[in-house]
Parts: structure tokens; C-alpha cells; sequence
């Protein structure tokens, strides 16, 4: 109810602050600074206020002489700046100015499908190929992977499309320069340099040097001598190089199967490839039942372009499938399953059903 209120209400207005305290100590004076928001207008947070990590400061007026409550010393060390969501990504392009609201899901689309990075608890991790491509294109592109460089040329383009700028001289002021140096690092960037490192380790099968080479699943070793000699090898110290043995046996050979990693995510391998090609899926369940069937776990799988989806474990006999993570919970209104939505909400994943909630604080 709350939520549909607040929806027909005028928005928000916060202002950002950021206050410098001034606090005189027995040897020398400090300063504590407090970043922030103030409210100017609750509008829909009147009835629907949202939890967000941003501080909310009390009116403060420059020059204001403050009383100290309290004092909490607390010790922080530097930590790496958490990864990228899509919606912290959407925020940090809006900020630089790159892009649209019309390109921005086209653009994540792409760099997922492309296989640049990969979804893990809706967060975006780069993979070995976007840490390949990002560096070529630093080292040889400098100028075109500025993000100063494109917030200018979507600027540019927006005078364009206004019909204040002819596009004629806009895209040949970019495009001449950029097809010179192109031509030339063509001649001058041999594909072995940026896919091939020499190592020191030998080919246990044919005594030739082991390099190593990014394919679609990362970096691996393989052996110079390919084709002729096509032994391969996971990097020593790599997720894959580490013998993560299930528990379970080969039903061919009776070999340990291994947890190996591929397209679809990770499965089982027969210890004794290339001798035995036997490989069986690892289920991972969400802990919530199918609905439609019954009988079936829902568990997590990956789609051909590299989403991850929620299916029952008895596919193809049963074919019911979710985008969005059960919670492992049913609805109380229909008995369907409830699933993770957007604002810390779970929804009833059935079509007409409606129910929502707040999801539990964990």
C-alpha cells in the first residue's frame, strides 16, 4: 500500500553536503569531515522511506558552533572499492557524462556477451579477456579510452542531434586521426604478443616450452608445439589448477570425477581425461522446490549467453524456470515461490499473484 502511495507522490529533493568540524586539541587542531545529504523536500519518503547508505546530516548553518557528544576512534584500512552492480555502473557513467539511458543496458548487454565480464551475486567481475583487451587498448589507445574522450564526443553528438554542430567535421575530427594511428599499430601489434607468454616450464608430452594463452574461459597453458602436440594445462595457483576432488567416482572407469569449469559454469570431469571423456553437471541448489512438478530442486544454470538463470533439476521432463534467485520460500497468497526483486524486496514469482514483501535483514 505504502509503496503504490508513494509512487503517485512528487519525488525527493536531498542536497549533498560535505561539512568540515573544526576541534581544537592539546597540541594541534583537527578536522573531522562529514559527507552527506540533507532533506529539502521528503516528497514520497513521507510515507515510503527507503534505506540507502547514504548519511542523512541535521541543518547545519556555516559557522556553527557544534557540542560533542561523543568521541569514537575507530581504525580503517584501505580496502579496493567494491565491484561494479549494474545500477553503480548506470550511476558512474551518468556522472562522467558517457552515454545515455537508452545505451546503458544495451552496453552491459555486451560487454556480458562478449565475455568481459561475468555475473556473481549481481555484481560485474572482469575476466582474463577484459584484463587482456583493457591493457592493449590503454597501451596503444590512450586517447580513445579516456572517459574525458567520450563524455566530449557524447556532447558533441548531442549538438549534433540538436542541429547546433554539422556531424561532417565532428566525425572527421575523430576519425582521421584515429584511422591513421589504427593502420599503424596494425604493422606494429603481432596477435602472439598479446595472446602468447613464453614461460619457462616444458611440455611433459613432447619437451617443447609451455606458453601461456587466453582463450574463451580465461588463461591456460598450452604447448607451442600446437597443432602437432595439443597438450594443455590450468596456470599452477588458478582455481582450475587446484584438484577439487567431489567425493564422487566415475560411473565409466571408476577414476575420481574433478570440478572443472567451462561456458555453463562449473561441472564434473573424469580425472582420467583425455582417456575418459565422461563429464556430469553439478547441481547447485537454491533450496526451494519446484512448484510445477513437485519433485524437482530449483537449481542455479547459466544460459548460453552467460546469465544466470534458475531452473527445476528435472529438465526436460519439467521446463519451469525463473530469471530472479528463489529465496527458498513459498507465498502465503498462492503458494508459489518467492524471489529476490529490486529495493530489498521479495515478490511472488507467479503471474497475478502480486504479494510482495521486505526482504529479512541477514
Amino acid at each position: 500500500w505504502r509503496r503504490a502511495v508513494a509512487s503517485q507522490m512528487i519525488d525527493a529533493v536531498l542536497s549533498t553536503m560535505a561539512v568540515n568540524i573544526d576541534a581544537a586539541g592539546q597540541t594541534q587542531p583537527y578536522v573531522f569531515r562529514a559527507t552527506g545529504s540533507t532533506i529539502k523536500e521528503k516528497g514520497f519518503m513521507e510515507v515510503y522511506e527507503t534505506e540507502t547508505k547514504e548519511t542523512l546530516l541535521p541543518p547545519l548553518a556555516e559557522n556553527e558552533a557544534l557540542d560533542l557528544d561523543a568521541l569514537t576512534p575507530k581504525q580503517h584500512f584501505t580496502e579496493p572499492p567494491p565491484r561494479f552492480t549494474e545500477a553503480s555502473l548506470v550511476k558512474t557513467l551518468e556522472e562522467n557524462g558517457i552515454g545515455r539511458p537508452s545505451t546503458y543496458a544495451p552496453t552491459i548487454s555486451t560487454v556480458v556477451d562478449r565475455g568481459y565480464v561475468e555475473k556473481e551475486e549481481r555484481k560485474l567481475k572482469p575476466t582474463d579477456l577484459a584484463m587482456l583487451v583493457n591493457d592493449l587498448l590503454v597501451a596503444h589507445f590512450p586517447d580513445i579510452v579516456d572517459s574525458q574522450f567520450t563524455a566530449h564526443m557524447e556532447e558533441s553528438l548531442d549538438l549534433v542531434a540538436e542541429g547546433e554542430k554539422d556531424w561532417v567535421p565532428v566525425i572527421r575530427a575523430f576519425y582521421g586521426p584515429f584511422k591513421k594511428n589504427l593502420k599503424a599499430k596494425e604493422k606494429e601489434i603481432d596477435k602472439k604478443d598479446v595472446t602468447e607468454t613464453a614461460t619457462k616450464e616444458v611440455c611433459d608430452k613432447c619437451g617443447k616450452p609451455m606458453i601461456i594463452k587466453i582463450g574463451r574461459f580465461g588463461r591456460f597453458m598450452a604447448c607451442s608445439g600446437y597443432p602437432e602436440c595439443r597438450n594443455t594445462k590450468p596456470l599452477p595457483g588458478s582455481e582450475e589448477s587446484k584438484v577439487d576432488v567431489s567425493g564422487e567416482v566415475c560411473p565409466k572407469c571408476g577414476a575420481p570425477m574433478m570440478v572443472k569449469r567451462g561456458r555453463f559454469g562449473e561441472f564434473l570431469s573424469c580425472s582420467k581425461y583425455p582417456e575418459c571423456k565422461t563429464i556430469k553437471p553439478i547441481l547447485k541448489k537454491t533450496g526451494a522446490k519446484c512448484t510445477e512438478c513437485k519433485q524437482g530442486d530449483i537449481i542455479e544454470k547459466k544460459s548460453r549467453k552467460g546469465k544466470i538463470f534458475f531452473a527445476c533439476s528435472r529438465y526436460p521432463d519439467c521446463t519451469f524456470a525463473l530469471w530472479s534467485k528463489p529465496t527458498g520460500e513459498n507465498c502465503p497468497t498462492c503458494g508459489g515461490l518467492l524471489v529476490y526483486a529490486k529495493g530489498d524486496m521479495v515478490r511472488c514469482s507467479k503471474e497475478g499473484c502480486g504479494f510482495e514483501k521486505e526482504a529479512e535483514k541477514k
